[in-house]
């Protein structure tokens, strides 16, 4: 009840301000004249010396029918199951101060109760780019860097899950730079944990890539990552990742308690546009040694993924060449754009203590309509391959299909 009052706080301050700032922007003297946009569906207050504020967020709701694999660990048979939830829902604020200064913070909203998903400061000064402190995502992998409202497909590739840094460290501080067609990204991240002795554990994170134009509307990207992890002595490690479909509760591969002190992790990126057309793929590595003790093993993450779109009404998908990763899609028509997809994904989970090797692979088909520029429905098949996942017994494989679909606003 507690958070619900002081989301509820924020929520109305930020609306006080907004309305505020939209009644007296008439009233402005001429040393600061205000603009206020609503395009988007957002709110955007921008004034001449550089300052900006804008209110926006995304909600993404979703259906999945599932069996196999993926009923097997949740339900007491395999029959064909359904689950839906909201995804996300999420408010942003952002802005600037002077030209030199941004920020951004954002929650997730899920059955009353909010947490924190990002929150940075960036001092944008120098002249190689931009410092960040604060949380956010680590620079690794272009899937991983692309917003979650642009990516093809409904969920991210699995084997992210299975390494680490998927998702949003609590704290870490980076330097973004870019030199056209060049774009580099490091980070030193705190885990928010502790050794035995008190000191505290840590990643480091950097990524280097570039665009390099083939044509108009069409160019190549090309990127690689490393990152290391101390985790601390002994410390226990989970491998587990839902295999695409969100909404099931237990997870189809999910191992418990390995103990680890330490990871290396490496990433390979390549994408190429021509026009409508656009062809991803990625390779990631992770080496994890083993700590002491029960429990203990080395183990290793090897898996990539090779996807195709093709945008049918003729559009080209968004790209930020500043940070190497793709965007939105603007349709030209008033029906909106139709995009088509294909992926297929092969990964594996070597716990070198245990006789056979975990793996699996999953082709994913589907299209997306981008109804307007806001409003986003998505449509995937998947069809997956397991061998020695959690519900086998060792050198037994198990299938799964799954029907998975989303509808997004964005503002």
């Amino acid at each position: 009840m507690r958070r619900n009052l002081q989301l509820l706080g924020v929520i109305s301050m930020v609306a006080l301000f907004c309305s505020t700032s939209a009644v007296f922007a008439g009233a402005v003297t001429s040393k600061e004249e205000l603009k206020i946009s609503t395009t988007g569906g957002g709110i955007k207050i921008k004034s001449n010396n550089g300052n900006s504020f804008a209110l926006g967020g995304r909600i993404m709701y979703d259906y999945d029918s599932y069996d196999g694999v993926w009923s097997e660990v949740n339900h007491d048979d395999d029959d064909t199951a359904t689950e839906s939830e909201f995804r996300r829902t999420r408010m942003t604020l952002k802005g600037t101060s002077g030209k030199n200064w941004a920020y951004k913070f954002t929650v997730d909203i899920d059955e009353g109760e909010a947490e924190m998903d990002t929150a940075y400061i960036a001092y944008k000064g120098f002249s190689f780019g931009k410092a960040m402190v604060g949380r956010f995502k680590a620079p690794f992998g272009l899937e991983e860097l692309t917003s979650s409202k642009w990516i093809s497909t409904i969920e991210r590739s699995p084997t992210p899950e299975l390494g680490f840094l998927a998702g949003k460290p609590s704290f870490q501080f980076a330097l973004h730079g870019h030199s056209k067609p060049m774009f580099w990204q490091a980070a030193l991240i705190d885990e928010d944990k502790e050794d035995d002795d008190g000191s505290d554990a840590y990643s480091i994170a950097a990524r280097v890539g570039g665009h390099f134009a083939l044509g108009e509307d069409s160019f190549m990207h090309l990127a690689g990552s490393f990152a290391s992890r101390d985790f601390g002595d002994d410390h226990k490690q989970r491998f587990r990742t839902r295999l695409g479909v969100h909404t099931i509760g237990s997870r189809p591969i999910d191992v418990k308690d390995i103990v680890v002190d330490d990871a290396d992790q490496y990433g390979l990126e390549a994408a190429a546009v021509f026009g409508p057309l656009s062809l991803q793929g990625e390779y990631r590595s992770a080496d994890f040694d083993a700590g002491d003790g029960a429990g203990a093993s080395d183990v290793d993450v090897d898996g990539y993924y090779l996807q195709a779109s093709y945008l049918v009404t003729g559009e080209t998908r968004g790209y930020k060449g500043k940070s190497g990763k793709f965007d939105k899609v603007k349709p030209k028509g008033k029906h909106g754009a139709i995009e088509l997809i294909a992926k297929y994904e092969d990964g594996e989970l070597d716990i070198k203590t245990r006789d056979d090797e975990i793996e699996y692979d999953l082709l994913t088909v589907g299209m997306n309509w981008y109804a307007t520029k806001n409003v986003k429905f998505m449509l995937n098949y998947l069809d997956a391959d397991t061998d020695n996942a959690n519900t086998l017994a060792s050198g037994d494989e198990e299938d799964g299909q799954a029907v998975s679909f989303r509808a997004q606003y964005v503002f």
